[in-house]
């Protein structure tokens, strides 16, 4: 730890984190079913590598989508950006569910 920082709060949130990444390993194993600590952090890792994935992917299609509107703004005029912003709306969202982030999803994991 003496490579990370001088100070003490440094040192304490450092163990801090550790000790939350291992509950949420523990957490994860439960949840699982996993019959070890690493079939439940690659379980972990997997998942987060996929959403990672998708999210680099979308900026690859959200490139492309806009540019073939782009073509059609002569046609289009301003509703154009009304469907980029609602297609860009529509994909945070798909996000925010996949990462478990929104509000329903975080009610009925407390229940």
């Amino acid at each position: 730890m003496k490579e990370q920082s001088n100070h003490y709060a440094a040192y304490i949130a450092s163990i801090h984190l550790v000790a939350i990444r291992f509950c949420m390993l523990i957490s994860a194993k439960q949840n699982s079913g996993a019959s070890g600590f690493a079939e439940a952090r690659s379980s972990l890792s997997h998942n987060l590598r996929d959403i990672n994935y998708a999210a680099r992917l979308w900026q690859v299609f959200k490139a492309i989508i806009t540019g073939a509107l782009n073509e059609l703004k002569e046609l289009l005029g301003d509703a154009l950006t009304l469907v980029l912003e609602t297609i860009e709306q529509h994909i945070n969202c798909f996000f925010i569910q996949a990462l478990q982030l929104d509000p329903k999803t975080l009610r009925l994991e407390a229940q």
